[in-house]
């Protein structure tokens, strides 16, 4: 029999301990039966019988979950583990399901585990006293048949709809409705959602008078959609709703939506207005924080310039932020980064303001955005608006997908641009405000930078006066996310201490130390894998190859860089090193030199000096 470890007895655990009960994702089940749902009632779902060992029970694979679940013909005896999942409870009849929303494969084609596992429905109704019954919270049961699919008329609510912990005896009688379901046609609704989104209060003055207006998103696992305010409602609304908490909201109007303002895809918006009730809810579970629906980089190229998009990246480069003005003689602050992702090309997003003053995230990191615009500026890219969120390091599965792709392999990956060159006109005014805050060797050490906790950025144009070649790469362990440094052992492996494995091959890496010039002083910087690639123009293992079969090819190649000049991003931190303090130097990114953006720098300084 396959080695496979079910969650034994989880499923009685979900319906008996309320911790459990709000958060039923984790768990290790086994396929004992699949059923597709008749697709007249509810499409894209299946029922499947689970057990996790000791007990089985029904579970319904919904939406994408389900997709997935077809394409990968799960057959029963195979074994899944749930990544995201709502357990309900059908109170007019005691059934107990657990809603799948989203899976992992862990194994396939094993046997039976334990084709007599009890059925958990019989097993609770036999001893009453152990299920959550009235505690639970809420009861899910509208969840197994979302709004959208019910047969009553819209405005006729179901039981299950009327029934949420957390309210008041009076709120008890209020119809709760997913988001998705709102229409004009509804009358009396009530919906719980998170405030996903808030943006400041934005001011008008023209001739028929002054107003303010107040924009949010609210979000439930049906959808999301935008709500408006408007002078002294948008005044008090901004004072009450916060980001992030739930509430109940009701009596709002709605209309429908104006896309040209919102990026959501909802056909209807709320105006709250001094009729609308909203009250706080304590009972988060079942909303989630935020809804994405990510694309690839690769397919922003085909989309409409100023549509809005979701997309999930890792921070590649990190540029200065500078000062924008624009032809109204406004100053904006500005940042561009650039992501990447797996479908194998990078992008350029610009952040606005305060956002681009406080970004601080390190290259590598997993970052989210929402709502984002495309331009065509130069090329495709993205642009944050008013109505954009950034979300670093969400923890959700596509993001640790995606950390766990670059860690092993999109590191190590080239990637096609969809920005122009950059010494298109259309960018080189911004790279010669990069060049303007540029500082010299000298400069950098006389400041002392990089003696604070956090350390240092600078940038520097500089020239490569020499490499030090004798010691320029490490053997390193090849297991997923360790790179630490490896020690062949006597019969031809390669020995983790870290992982404690002896592994057949390596990873050589970069940790390249140059030596850099310009006209005020010289400076030691090191290179790690990526930088050093970067400057070198191949991988390691390969540079050393050649160290070993081909000194003269290697000696061409880093003698080749010796007096070149780039665009050094360098990170200055305070190191201790045999009890002596130092202040270390790193390449965080570098660029070859744009000479078309110096020389009209130069022009331009000139043009002022002799126009002074």
């Amino acid at each position: 029999m396959d080695t496979v470890h079910l969650t034994n007895k989880d499923f009685h655990t979900i319906f008996t301990n309320k911790r459990r009960y709000d958060n039923p994702t984790g768990g290790i089940y086994q396929i004992l039966h699949t059923k597709k749902k008749d697709d007249t009632v509810a499409p894209k779902k299946f029922l499947v019988m689970l057990s996790d060992g000791e007990f089985k029970m029904k579970a319904l694979i919904r939406d994408d979950a389900a997709s997935n679940f077809l394409k990968l013909n799960l057959q029963r005896g195979d074994v899944i583990r749930v990544t995201s999942a709502e357990a309900a409870i059908v109170k007019e009849r005691k059934k107990y399901v657990l809603i799948i929303d989203d899976f992992d494969t862990v194994k396939m084609g094993v046997e039976i585990i334990n084709d007599r596992s009890e059925f958990v429905d019989s097993y609770l109704a036999a001893h009453p006293g152990e299920d959550l019954d009235e505690t639970a919270t809420p009861d899910q049961a509208q969840y197994a048949q979302p709004a959208s699919r019910q047969q009553e008329p819209p405005h006729m609510p179901t039981k299950n709809q009327q029934q949420y912990q957390g309210m008041n005896s009076s709120e008890k009688t209020r119809p709760i409705f997913a988001i998705e379901q709102l229409s004009p046609y509804q009358n009396v609704w009530t919906i719980k959602a998170r405030v996903s989104f808030k943006g400041d209060i934005k001011t008008w003055h023209n001739q028929r008078g002054d107003g303010k207006l107040l924009n949010v998103n609210f979000l439930d696992t049906s959808g999301e959609i935008r709500a408006t305010a408007f002078n002294d409602m948008a005044d008090k609304l901004n004072e009450k709703l916060q980001e992030g908490k739930v509430y109940y909201v009701s009596k709002a109007r709605l209309q429908p939506a104006k896309p040209q303002f919102s990026n959501l895809s909802h056909p209807y918006e709320l105006s709250m207005d001094r009729e609308t009730v909203i009250e706080e809810c304590y009972d988060e579970s079942n909303v989630p924080k935020t809804h994405f629906n990510f694309i690839k980089l690769n397919a922003i190229q085909n989309q409409e310039v100023n549509c809005s998009v979701d997309v999930l990246g890792i921070v590649q480069t990190v540029n200065p932020h500078f000062e924008l003005t624009s032809k109204a003689g406004k100053k904006f602050d500005r940042r561009d980064i650039s992501i990447i992702d797996d479908s194998g090309y990078s992008i350029s997003v610009g952040l606005w303001n305060q956002q681009a003053l406080e970004f601080n995230l390190p290259e590598g990191s997993v970052v989210a955005f929402k709502g984002v615009r495309v331009t065509d500026f130069g090329g495709k890219s993205l642009s944050m608006g008013f109505t954009s969120t950034m979300v670093p390091n969400p923890e959700i599965p596509e993001g640790y997908s995606l950390k766990g792709w670059y860690d092993t392999t999109g590191r190590h990956e080239n990637f096609a641009s969809l920005k122009q060159d950059p010494g298109a006109s259309a960018s080189t005014s911004n790279l010669m405000k990069f060049i303007s805050q540029r500082i010299t060797i000298a400069t950098a050490q006389e400041q002392n930078l990089g003696r604070n906790d956090k350390g240092d950025f600078f940038s520097v144009k500089a020239a490569v006066s020499f490499l030090k070649v004798d010691n320029f790469a490490y053997p390193a362990c090849t297991n997923e996310n360790c790179n630490k440094k490896v020690i062949e052992q006597s019969d031809g492996t390669w020995r983790c201490e870290k992982c404690d494995t002896n592994n057949e091959s390596v990873d050589w890496r970069y940790m390249l130390t140059i030596s850099v010039i310009d006209e005020s002083g010289h400076m030691w910087l090191t290179l790690f894998n990526d930088q050093a690639k970067e400057l070198i123009g191949v991988d390691a293992a390969t540079l050393v190859n050649l160290k070993n079969d081909d000194s003269d090819e290697f000696t061409k190649i880093t003698q080749s860089i010796q007096m070149n000049q780039y665009d050094f991003r360098v990170r200055a931190r305070e190191d201790s090193y045999n009890d002596q303090t130092r202040i270390r130097y790193t390449v965080a990114n570098l660029h070859k030199l744009n000479y078309k953006a110096e020389a009209d720098f130069l022009a331009g300084e000139l043009r002022e000096v002799f126009l002074a």
